[in-house]
C-alpha cells in the first residue's frame, strides 16, 4: 500500500473511532429535534453555551447558565421539570446533561444539532 492510501485509511479509522465515541458519550440522554421541541410545551430550556454564543442569538425563553457555570447556578431550575439543554451544535450540552444527571435531574433532553440547528429551523 503506498503512503496516500496509508494516510487516507488511517484518516478514514480515525473518523470512525471519533464517531463511535461521539455516539457512545450519548447512549441513555434523550434526544428531541428542533421540530419535536416546537410541539411540545412546557419544557425548561437551558442553554449552556458562553456568553459570547448567547449574544449572537439565542432561543426566546431559554435559561441561560454556561456549562461552567452549571455547578452554582443551576439552583434556579427544578429537578422535577423537563429540561431541554443546548449548546451551539449539540456536543457540550452531553457533558451537561451528564453533570445533571449526575446532581440528580431526571427529565433531560438534549437538543439534536444545538442551536444551529434549531436556528435553520427558524431562521
Amino acid at each position: 500500500m503506498d503512503t496516500a492510501s496509508t494516510i487516507l485509511l488511517s484518516l478514514a479509522a480515525l473518523y470512525m473511532i471519533i464517531k463511535f465515541f461521539g455516539y457512545l458519550s450519548r447512549m441513555g440522554i434523550k434526544q428531541i429535534s428542533p421540530k419535536e421541541l416546537d410541539q411540545k410545551k412546557g419544557m425548561v430550556l437551558l442553554d449552556v453555551r458562553t456568553a459570547k454564543e448567547h449574544e449572537v442569538g439565542h432561543i426566546p425563553g431559554a435559561v441561560h447558565i454556561p456549562l461552567s457555570d452549571i455547578g452554582e447556578k443551576i439552583k434556579k431550575l427544578k429537578k422535577d421539570k423537563e429540561i431541554v439543554v443546548f449548546c451551539q451544535n449539540g456536543n457540550r450540552s452531553i457533558w451537561a446533561i451528564k453533570r445533571l444527571m449526575g446532581m440528580g435531574f431526571k427529565n433531560l433532553y438534549n437538543l439534536k444539532g444545538g442551536y444551529n440547528a434549531w436556528k435553520r429551523l427558524h431562521p
